[in-house]
């Protein structure tokens, strides 16, 4: 009797083991990490700046406010999500410009009411393409790590700002700016 019940719990943590990789395998996380460098260019971004409270509900929140606004056609581009490293406003807190990015600015009294709008220029970006789910993807830690390495190899020092590019697939990427 004792022989049949870990005989049964075996083949129930076999079979745990399997679930958790197969669906590790689907999220994704079994994907490389591969950071692309790329000539460097200017990036307009219309949107709103926040300094304030890390909490993940407001950030979330803003990005949805913002494609809402890039659904309806108040904002025209691509999602985007500038956080600034900034270390003034304590380890708790995030400066960050959530909005659309485009290519230029032809007319800064045509902005949607409510708007502001950064402008960002670089010879040289550390690109990460992210198609993992969010339970398996690396975290903003791991990203800040992998690129600090990437640009040391390269002989550049990065810009204290990355952005984060949504896609309408559910991916995004991650750009740090060399100075």
């Amino acid at each position: 009797m004792k022989r049949a019940k870990q005989i049964y719990l075996a083949i129930i943590i076999v079979c745990l083991i399997i679930i958790a990789w197969s669906t590790y395998y689907t999220l994704g996380g079994f994907d490389p990490v591969e950071i692309f460098v790329m000539d460097g260019k200017e990036r307009t971004v219309i949107g709103k700046e926040y300094i304030e409270k890390y909490d993940y509900s407001n950030y979330s929140q803003r990005l949805e406010e913002t494609k809402a606004a890039i659904d309806s056609g108040t904002l025209k581009g691509m999602l985007t999500y500038v956080e600034f490293k900034n270390d003034t406003i304590g380890e708790d807190s995030v400066h960050y410009f959530v909005g659309a990015s485009i290519d230029e600015v032809k007319n800064v009294v045509m902005l949607p009411a409510g708007f502001d709008y950064k402008e960002f220029k670089t010879d040289k970006i550390f690109k990460i393409f992210i198609t993992q789910h969010t339970l398996v993807r690396p975290t903003p830690d791991e990203i800040d790590e992998i690129m600090e390495v990437k640009a040391i190899e390269e002989g550049v020092v990065l810009q204290p700002v990355s952005f984060e590019l949504y896609y309408k697939d559910n991916s995004l990427s991650v750009e740090y700016w060399a100075k």
